[in-house]
């Protein structure tokens, strides 16, 4: 039983990983000024590479969520 609760924390936080990587590229594209220091801006360049990185982390991750449902370790591995 601890260990299907444990199970369950590490897919919140895994998916809270993924959710935070998603809003940050949002937010890393769409917004011009900075949130903390609004009188400063970053480069447009520097913005975009920021924003693809956030991305291919959500991607990364939206990529291995489904092998924690497979429950085959052939299925597994042909996943990786």
């Amino acid at each position: 039983m601890y260990e299907r609760i444990l199970e369950y924390i590490y897919y919140v936080v895994y998916g809270g990983v993924t959710v935070l990587s998603l809003i940050a590229s949002c937010y890393l594209l769409f917004r011009r000024a900075n949130a903390i220091a609004p009188d400063i801006t970053s480069s447009v360049r520097l913005r975009r590479w920021t924003a693809a990185f956030f991305a291919s982390i959500t991607l990364c991750h939206l990529w291995y969520l489904p092998m924690y449902f497979l429950t085959s370790p052939d299925d597994v591995m042909l996943g990786y």
